[in-house]
């Protein structure tokens, strides 16, 4: 299978935070994001396997560092960072910007790792991921990161497991 660049299914969403997304506090739910999260990883996966048959797996970290405000711009960007044979990371950075002022500056208001499977017809993970081009030392470095945590992850689920 041939190896795909992150940039052929790079996605970005944008989005103005309005009322019904927003809190007591004026400031967008973070429940609000993490379906915007989802949404937007999920159409990276499918990108990336010329599928649309990619579930979510989970959501491995999901870190909040600065809230965004009603009538404020939500910018979402989504990439491709690991791949295994049935499974990928896609790797959310998500930005607020307050365009009522005159020189409008971003901030990176939470980012995400989401992990998805392909699957089939009866929800079976199928082994076709394609495997991810690492092209610069950024991609390199996402990657063995992303390794780190997949690893991390399946020492979890053992010893969960053996606990049980």
């Amino acid at each position: 299978m041939k190896p795909k660049s992150w940039r052929e299914s790079y996605t970005e969403l944008k989005e103005i935070v309005v009322p019904p997304h927003c809190n007591h506090h004026g400031t967008v739910f973070g429940g609000h994001i993490l379906a915007l999260i989802d949404q937007v990883a999920g159409v990276t996966a499918m990108e990336h396997c010329g599928s649309s048959s990619v579930v979510t797996l989970m959501m491995d970290r999901v870190h909040f560092f600065r809230p965004v405000k009603e009538g404020q711009l939500l910018h979402l960007q989504a990439r491709v960072v690991h791949t295994g044979q049935s499974s990928l990371e896609v790797y959310v950075k998500v930005y607020g910007k307050d365009l009522s002022g005159p020189q409008p500056k971003a901030w990176l208001t939470c980012e995400a790792y989401t992990i998805f499977v392909l699957v089939d017809a009866e929800g079976r993970p199928v082994k076709a991921v394609p495997p991810l081009l690492l092209e610069t030392p950024e991609d390199h470095a996402l990657f063995q990161a992303a390794a780190a945590r997949r690893q991390a992850r399946l020492e979890e689920a053992r010893r969960l497991r053996s606990t049980t």
